[in-house]
């Protein structure tokens, strides 16, 4: 058996050189990924810690070079399936513009790239800062929605507990003195995602027991939601006892930093409860293992990878292609035996995002049922986005959904939109390549598979609505049901449907 002098990976020049090569590849083929990712951590002040995520990690790693024998490199195949996986996730999140998918591909793929070079024996060792790379993904604002409802209930405990007479409504509470709203600010998501990071970072460094870890980091996922409904009943306490002159406006957010500090704090001191009081016994550094041949093997990982993200690279570039905007797009003539001349400024004002060609008027045999169209031929905007809406919400409000039967199509659904005066019935579906679709997110798959497959032509939407009272609504809707089931087949084949 041979030896070799021990090297660490970062004195071996092929093997230094191989990771550089992986890294700026990887920021070329995963660019827009990237660059989105690093727009939402600028702008964002959830997500500003991840500017120093990548960085800290290769910090990590450079502290465990004395573990990290060149001898002792070799590649890992069997997660070429993964990487692979991760560039088919990063084709979808660009043909359905889905920059969650273009992030997870992203930073999933850096880590299990670098494992797969260094092998399995070395990936072991620097294992969390391969894995605290993840935390560079901007995820976590949908937890929003339901660390409101959480923070409010109770917050809403604590102050029945105390004595304190509330009314809530939804995410509001009332107290004789004023009103408070567990606002997206008032959810603690920034004080939960800091704490996460933080104390996994802590537990790593500081701790060595695995069960002590897997404490600490679960003490760190709950600390900040407990504390934040704590935060929200102290700011709601504060305003009863001083008759609203403070913990309001700018008082808010100033003791929702200070209340973060000491939240940090506390957490950190019960990691030094947590954590163990002596040092395990160290491996030693001057061990040599035997040698492999790690030149040949990081050569053949690097023409590997190479071939792999060229042959996507070359992909990516084509599903761009056809996402550009497209001069010679055809113009759109709507059917006027069948709709009326374009009325803009519809009562319910349905609001889409640059479509290509939109119509807003009415169909000519029934002028109270209106029509609203919009189209995107390929390359010209996005159909299915959250930016989009069916009618407009500072003015209407949802008053219920059902299932509308209809004979040419499953699925669509009958929604009730009401103000202060008015009450309209409401129905919509999609027109993708051609194809019937009512459920947005099957109207999103469909679009985006075609897009892969170089098959897309043009999306669109067709949304229809009548008023109604509340005397004549069940009638109203059995005619609006009957209305729609007519025309559907006509207004869709403006969209190319047969």
């Amino acid at each position: 058996m041979t030896h070799a002098v021990k090297r660490t990976v970062f004195d071996d020049k092929k093997v230094v050189l191989s990771c550089s090569g992986l890294f700026i590849s990887w920021v070329i083929v995963f660019f827009q990924g990237i660059t989105t990712a690093l727009d939402i951590w600028i702008e964002s002040d959830i997500f500003n810690h991840c500017l120093l995520v990548i960085p800290g990690a290769f910090y990590l790693i450079y502290l465990k070079k004395k573990q990290l024998d060149a001898n002792l490199v070799k590649p890992n195949y069997w997660l070429l399936p993964i990487l692979v996986g991760c560039l088919f996730v990063y084709a979808v999140g660009i043909a359905g513009d889905v920059q969650l998918f273009l992030h997870l591909a992203a930073f999933f793929y850096l880590p299990i790239a670098i494992w797969m070079l260094i092998g399995n024996r070395l990936a072991y060792r620097i294992m969390f800062p391969l894995c605290f790379i993840l935390f560079s993904i901007p995820f976590g604002e949908e937890f929003v929605p339901f660390l409101q409802e959480l923070t409010a209930d109770w917050s809403v405990a604590m102050l029945n507990w105390t004595g304190i007479p509330i009314y809530r409504n939804g995410l509001y509470i009332e107290i004789p003195q004023g009103r408070f709203l567990v606002a997206e600010a008032c959810s603690g998501i920034s004080f939960f995602i800091a704490s996460v990071v933080i104390g996994s970072l802590y537990a790593y460094i500081n701790m060595h027991s695995w069960k002590r870890k897997l404490l600490f980091v679960t003490i760190a996922i709950l600390f900040p939601v407990i504390a934040n409904a704590v935060r929200v009943y102290g700011i709601i306490l504060t305003g009863y006892l001083t008759d609203m002159e403070h913990a309001v406006g700018a008082d808010h957010l100033i003791y929702g930093w200070v209340f973060f500090a000491l939240v940090i704090m506390c957490l950190l001191g019960l990691g030094e409860l947590i954590r163990e009081k002596q040092e395990p016994a160290s491996i030693p550094g001057n061990t040599i293992y035997p040698a492999l041949n790690s030149h040949a093997s990081v050569i053949k990982f690097t023409w590997i990878n190479s071939s792999v993200l060229c042959l996507f690279f070359v992909w990516f570039l084509l599903i761009k292609g056809q996402l550009q905007p497209n001069s010679a797009s055809p113009d759109l003539n709507v059917d006027l035996n069948v709709l009326s001349e374009p009325k803009p400024n519809l009562v319910w004002a349905p609001q889409f995002r640059q479509p290509y060609y939109e119509y807003s008027g009415s169909l000519v045999t029934i002028p109270n049922i209106d029509v609203y169209m919009a189209w995107y031929p390929k390359g010209q905007g996005e159909l299915i986005s959250s930016l989009n809406r069916f009618y407009q919400e500072d003015n209407w409000s949802l008053d219920t959904r059902e299932p509308l039967p209809l004979d040419n199509l499953e699925g669509v659904n009958l929604t009730t939109i009401v103000n202060l005066d008015r009450k309209r019935l409401l129905t919509h579906w999609y027109v993708i390549d051609g194809k019937l679709i009512a459920d947005n997110r099957v109207a999103k798959l469909t679009e985006t598979w075609n897009i892969l497959l170089g098959k897309h032509t043009d999306s669109a939407v067709i949304a229809l609505s009548m008023p109604t009272e509340p005397l004549s609504y069940q009638s109203d809707k059995i005619e609006f049901r009957q209305q729609v089931n007519s025309y559907i087949a006509n207004l869709s084949a403006q969209f190319g449907y047969e």
